[in-house]
């Protein structure tokens, strides 16, 4: 069946469960995760058929050697990426195919789980790991460990209950007889005009919490979001402006410029306090780890090479493990949260936003070649910067503003490619000169010093009209303003209580 080509949108419901109808979704659940497991290892099994055959690996063996050989054509490497994408789909690699080898695992099953679920929803979800691993970033296809499997829907159709196996029921979903009584506000204007739409189909999802977990449906809606109103005025509460936002966006921080307004603040600040009750949370379940698998271990604390690992783990390990995953339940959703925020702000000051096109997961990765400093003779850090991406996510704030501007119907983000290295230049002179980390200011001709990320912010904001160059013309007339706002804004930070290094601001000493 072809996907559905309508605008999608998505309503979020809780749950109000017993405990035998969560004992009853943990048991489906369960019997998922099995499913997808068989699932997942009879297609390892059937690619590695594929893989040790020998016109695969005649295709494989060409594929190196053109991309080794400069000289070959991108044409011709295309043409052999075809050929062995054929070769994948001649041997049952779709999404089709695994949906129908799905149907030898799941019958022995189905007083809990039935065909609609294993086929739309698990198989769905095998092909999506495969899909990644063959055509995006991934790199081979994990079993789910128990409590892994996290989300289950149903198949989509023309009616009004948005399933057939996982149904939609005005106030209660009903899954193969169970009744799960959904949790709704009759006051929310929001909901009620959500629930109008058309309901593609239903996601039953499971997130944890301290002491249980918290269940959830989700409503695939079709059509746009609904627009949130005041509710005396009737106004939206987050109208989109007018003009350009330059967006200068780190790996903690986030620097932007409007017409009226500058601004230089931390990313998700709220999740510091939650990243170091982590800290504390994973080291009791190392010592934990430590007491009761001792045998795992040196003599110097580190692990034994050559011997088989235990995996004993107490009654305090399990309870500290349940708290550590609804902590980084909490922190992601506390981190989502100020990012709707901030993209909500940032629609007030503008219809267009330019920022760098950035490869966040590359400023993960270590360092690959070992250097030593001059100056100190060390060794220098191999670390770049995977903990702040992974903790600030701000690819997630693109995202998340993008699909705000796209379901208004405005322009989604437009990306300049970082070779246009704003960072570097200087419009006063029309000159770039290359900056190191370390360097957070610019000393401008007139005598002025500008942060570094802020004017970044003013010149993306003054990009030409085919985002390749600068219109200094514009930069010219807007600077004086652009100046004022700044010095505001870095007098403002010079008195705050907490800035980062990265800001390269000297706090002020308050005078009492």
């Amino acid at each position: 069946m072809a996907r559905s080509t309508t605008d999608t949108c998505c309503l979020t419901l809780p749950l109000k469960l017993e405990k035998w109808q969560m004992d009853r979704l943990d048991k489906r659940f369960e019997i998922a995760r099995q499913i997808y497991n068989t699932l997942v290892h009879y297609e390892i099994k059937k690619l590695n058929r594929l893989e040790a055959s020998d016109e695969y690996k005649a295709v494989q063996e060409a594929i190196q050697k053109a991309i080794n050989d400069k000289s070959v054509p991108a044409s011709n490497i295309k043409a052999l990426y075809k050929q062995r994408d054929k070769l994948r789909k001649d041997a049952g690699f779709d999404e089709y195919s695994f949906k129908t080898d799905i149907k030898n695992f799941y019958k022995h099953f189905k007083d809990n789980i039935r065909s609609n679920v294993a086929v739309h929803g698990i198989a769905s979800q095998v092909w999506s790991a495969f899909d990644k691993m063959f055509y995006g970033n991934g790199k081979m296809v994990h079993f789910r460990k128990k409590g892994e499997l996290n989300s289950l829907r149903g198949y989509s159709s023309t009616g009004k209950s948005g399933g057939i196996e996982i149904i939609y029921r005005g106030r209660y979903i009903e899954w193969n007889r169970l009744k799960l009584p959904i949790k709704t506000d009759q006051n929310n204007a929001y909901e009620k005009e959500m629930l109008q739409m058309r309901i593609k189909y239903c996601r039953l999802v499971r997130k944890p919490g301290k002491h249980k977990s918290r269940w959830y449906v989700q409503l695939m809606l079709e059509g746009k979001p609904v627009i949130k109103r005041d509710k005396e005025t009737n106004a939206p509460r987050h109208p989109i402006g007018e003009g350009v936002v330059g967006i200068d966006i780190g790996p903690q921080t986030i620097a932007y410029v409007s017409a009226k307004e500058v601004s230089l603040q931390e990313l998700a600040e709220k999740t510091n306090d939650i990243q170091q009750k982590r800290r504390i949370l994973q080291r009791k379940l190392d010592r934990s780890r430590r007491a009761t698998n001792p045998d795992n271990y040196a003599e110097d604390g580190t692990f034994k090479r050559g011997v088989k690992l235990t995996r004993n783990k107490s009654k305090r390990y399990l309870r500290i493990q349940r708290e550590l995953a609804a902590l980084c339940h909490q922190q992601a959703e506390s981190r989502k949260r100020q990012h709707t925020e901030l993209a909500n702000h940032l629609l007030s000051l503008g219809n267009t936003f330019i920022i760098e096109d950035m490869e966040w997961p590359s400023l993960t990765r270590r360092a690959k070649i070992t250097e030593i400093a001059e100056k100190t003779g060390k060794f220098k850090r191999k670390k770049r910067f995977g903990k702040s991406v992974g903790n600030k996510a701000p690819a997630m704030l693109k995202r998340i503003l993008d699909q705000k501007l796209t379901s208004r119907g405005a322009r989604g983000v437009i990306e300049v490619p970082t070779k246009l290295r704003a960072s570097q230049y200087n419009h006063l002179t029309g000159e770039y000169h290359k900056k190191t980390l370390s360097q957070r200011w610019n000393d401008m001709p007139d005598g002025r010093r500008i942060q570094r990320d802020l004017y970044s912010a003013f010149l993306l904001q003054h990009t030409n009209e085919n985002h390749n160059g600068f219109d200094n013309e514009a930069l010219n007339n807007d600077y004086e303003t652009f100046v004022q706002l700044h010095d505001g804004v870095i007098a403002r930070l010079r008195t705050s209580e907490h800035t980062l290094a990265s800001m390269g601001i000297v706090r002020t000493a308050s005078v009492h």
